[in-house]
Formats: C-alpha cells, structure tokens, sequence
C-alpha cells in the first residue's frame, strides 16, 4: 500500500462482524457494542497482517497476485495450521458451488431431484479440472514444505 490507512479506514462491515461473533457464540450470547468494535478492529488487524504476509510469500515466487496457496502458506508461516483444513474445506465447497452454478445457468429449464443433485455432486469432484484446482492448493503447499526442508538442510 502506498499510502498510509488508519485502522478507521479499514474496518470490516459491522454487520459481517455481528453476524460471525453471533454466529460463533452460544444461543442467548449478548454482544456489547464495546465487544463488537473490539472484535472489528481485530479481524481488521488479523486480515491486514495475513494479507501482508501472502504478500510476502507471493513475491517470493515473483508472482504479482495473491493466490490461495500463498494465503495457505502465509498461515503456515504464522504458526495458524489449525485453520488450513477448514480453509481448503471451504475452498473446496466454493469452487463445487461455482462450478454448479455455471451448470445450472446453462440447464436452466430442467427441475432436479435430490438423488440427481448428489450424482452432480460426484462427477464435478470426479472431474478432472475440478480435482486439478484442488490440488493445485495441495501441490503449493507440498512443494513450499520441500523447499523449506532444502533451506534447512543447506543452512
């Protein structure tokens, strides 16, 4: 970023962040207004800080987008692991979602039935540029880890 931003600047949709601490509490949880700026201000601060270093990891591979594997990699990086599988859940369901989506605009006329929605569901997992980006996101990763061991064993 060229300029400088205040954490003001920044902040995420308040009500996104009602909706998640909301969503990640119990039942009945009452969410003070002190709490909810507290929580926006720090997702605002943890978003910034990753982006930043997806950045990094980004750059050291001379590539000038931030692509999924280096927002993996940048969780590695910050000692978050216990976040990679339910992020490649996620990206995952998104993709099958995408992909599902595009079929159904071009099928647009046809009512399916829930058996038909679970075969839909088996071929686009079955399909190969499907599995392709999948693992696409477990290659990088599998490759940055070799990458590291040779830097450990160099130095």
């Amino acid at each position: 970023m060229s300029d400088t931003y205040s954490i003001d600047d920044l902040e995420l949709p308040k009500a996104v962040i009602t909706r998640v601490l909301k969503n990640a509490l119990p039942e009945g949880t009452v969410i003070s207004k002190d709490t909810r700026l507290a929580a926006n201000r720090a997702a605002t601060v943890f978003v910034n800080y990753l982006a930043s270093v997806a950045n990094d990891v980004a750059k050291s591979v001379n590539h000038k987008t931030i692509n999924s594997p280096d927002v993996i990699k940048a969780l590695e990086i910050v000692e978050l692991d216990h976040l990679i599988e339910p992020l490649k859940e996620g990206l995952e369901g998104k993709l099958i979602a995408e992909k599902k989506q595009k079929k159904k605009d071009g099928d647009e006329s046809k009512q399916k039935t829930e058996g038909e929605e679970e075969e839909e569901d088996d071929e686009l997992l079955n399909d190969p540029q499907m599995v392709d980006k999948l693992n696409t996101v477990d290659n990088s990763i599998v490759e940055d880890e070799d990458e590291d061991m040779e830097k450990t064993h160099v130095e």
